[in-house]
C-alpha cells in the first residue's frame, strides 16, 4: 500500500475497500482522525522570512529526489542451490490493479535467479477469490505462499488451513497481528517503513515550496489500518516540520471516490487561502484536481503525492501544478518478497523489513527520466535496478 502505490482498478470500489481493510502499506497503507468526511485543522502563526522549517524540509526534499547510490544492507549471506526446481504461489489481492503486475514481473525475474518457478492466482479484490486461491495452493502443494496487500484478518481461516497443511506463508504488504512473531513458518513483510518515508516526502515538498507557510488540504486515506497509519504520520510530520504551516484534513476511501471533486472543491471555497492539496496516494488525484478545476482553483493551487504510477509520474512533466509525486520502487518490493520467501525456504526467519528505497519525483529531475512503460518495470526511475539484484543474488549465491 504503499504502499505503500496502489492505482485504479477493475474490481469494484465496494470490493477492493474490503480487501484493504485491516491491512498494516503500500501504495495502500495509517490513524484515524475523525469521522468519514469530518475534517480538522490546525493554525499557528506563519514562519519568518528565513524559516528554517521550510530550508530543513528543502534539504530533506533535495535528498529524496537523487535517485539511491550505494545499496544499503540488505541481510546476510545464505545458502539457495538446493532450492532450484521449487515453486511458490503468488496471490495478489487484485492483480488488475497496477501495481501488482510489476511486482510479479520482477517477482518472477528475481525466484527464477534462485531456480524457483512463480505461480500466480488472482486474489480479485475479494475473500472468496482470495480464499479460493489458497485452497488452490493447497491442492498443488507448493514449496511456500506469497499474499500480497492481503491481511491476515481478511481470510484468517484459510490462512490457517494453509499452514495446518505445511505450507509456509508469507504475507507482504501487511503487518503482523499483535503478539505474533517472524518465524520460517510465517512471516509478514510491514508496509510501515517504507510508507512513512512517502509521508514524510510530500509534506516537505508542500513545506520546501512555500518555504515554510504552506496553507494545506490533506486528503487521509481510511481504507485500512495501515493507510490510517500512514495518514497519521502524514499529519504529524506536518504538524511538527511545519508549524507555520495551515493545515486541514479531509477523510477519504475508495468506496466513495465519487465525493472527493466535491469534498475538495467545498474544502477550498470554505478556505480561499488553501495552496497546497495533498491527496495521501496518486490514486486520488484525478478527483482532486476534477475538484480543484471545480472550484476555479486548476491554476493556483499546488500538489503533491505518493504513489509513482507511470501516468502520475507523466503529469509532474505536464501539469505545472504538481510539484512532486514520492514513490516507493515496487521492483525493489518484489525483490525484497523474493529475499524472505528464500530465507522460509532455507529455514530461515526473514526480516522484519528492509531499508526502503523511496525517490521523489519533481521539476528538478523528471526531464532525465525515460517516461514510457518499461522503465516503470524495470524500477529505473529510482537508479539502477542491478545494484540491488546484484546485491540480492550475492546474498542467494546465485546469478
Amino acid at each position: 500500500m504503499n504502499t505503500t502505490a496502489i492505482n485504479r482498478t477493475a474490481v469494484t470500489l465496494s470490493s477492493f475497500r474490503r480487501g484493504l481493510a485491516g491491512v498494516g502499506l503500500t501504495a495502500a497503507l495509517m490513524t484515524g482522525l475523525a469521522a468519514c468526511g469530518g475534517d480538522s485543522t490546525t493554525t499557528s502563526k506563519p514562519a519568518g522570512p528565513a524559516s528554517r522549517e521550510g530550508t530543513a524540509a528543502k534539504t530533506a526534499l533535495t535528498k529524496l529526489v537523487q535517485p539511491f547510490g550505494q545499496v544499503p544492507t540488505l541481510g546476510t549471506p545464505f545458502d539457495t542451490a538446493a532450492l532450484a526446481g521449487k515453486t511458490v504461489y503468488y496471490i495478489p489481492i487484485a492483480l488488475k490493479v497496477g501495481h501488482f503486475p510489476l511486482v510479479e514481473k520482477n517477482l518472477t525475474d528475481a525466484l527464477g535467479r534462485a531456480g524457483v518457478k512463480l505461480y500466480v492466482c488472482d486474489g480479485q479484490g475479494n475473500p472468496s477469490g482470495i480464499s479460493s486461491c489458497l485452497d488452490q495452493a493447497i491442492a498443488a502443494k507448493p514449496a511456500a505462499v506469497v499474499t500480497d496487500y492481503i491481511p491476515y484478518e481478511m481470510v484468517p481461516t484459510a490462512i490457517e488451513r494453509v499452514r495446518k497443511n505445511g505450507l509456509p506463508v508469507f504475507l507482504a504488504g501487511t503487518a503482523a497481528p499483535e503478539g505474533t512473531e517472524q518465524s520460517a513458518a510465517f512471516a509478514f513483510g510491514d508496509p510501515d517503513p517504507q510508507a512513512f518515508v512517502l509521508m514524510d516526502g510530500i509534506g516537505d515538498a508542500a513545506i520546501a515550496d512555500s518555504g515554510g507557510k504552506a496553507n494545506i488540504l490533506f486528503l487521509s486515506v481510511t481504507d485500512s489500518s495501515s493507510t490510517r497509519r500512514a495518514g497519521a504520520r502524514a499529519v504529524e510530520h506536518l504538524k511538527q516540520a511545519c508549524p507555520g504551516c495551515k493545515l486541514t484534513v479531509k477523510e477519504v476511501s475508495l468506496s466513495r471516490m465519487k465525493d472527493v471533486p466535491s469534498l475538495v472543491s467545498s474544502a477550498l471555497l470554505t478556505d480561499p487561502s488553501i495552496g497546497y492539496v495533498l491527496p495521501q496516494y496518486d490514486t486520488y488525484l484525478a478527483a482532486a484536481t476534477t475538484g480543484l478545476q471545480s472550484s476555479g482553483k486548476a491554476r493556483s493551487v499546488k500538489i503533491a503525492t505518493s504513489g509513482a504510477t507511470l501516468a502520475a509520474v507523466q503529469q509532474v512533466k505536464t501539469n505545472d501544478q504538481l510539484i512532486a509525486v514520492v514513490g516507493v520502487n515496487p521492483p525493489y518490493l518484489a525483490w525484497t518478497m523474493a529475499d524472505s520467501v528464500l530465507r522460509m525456504l532455507a529455514a530461515q526467519r526473514p526480516p522484519a523489513e528492509y531499508p526502503p528505497l523511496v525517490r521523489a519525483f519533481t521539476k528538478d529531475n523528471i526531464g532525465r527520466l525515460d517516461l514510457t512503460p518499461q522503465a516503470e518495470v524495470s524500477g529505473a526511475w529510482f537508479g539502477d535496478p542491478a545494484a540491488y539484484q546484484k546485491a540480492f543474488t550475492g546474498l542467494w549465491g546465485a546469478k
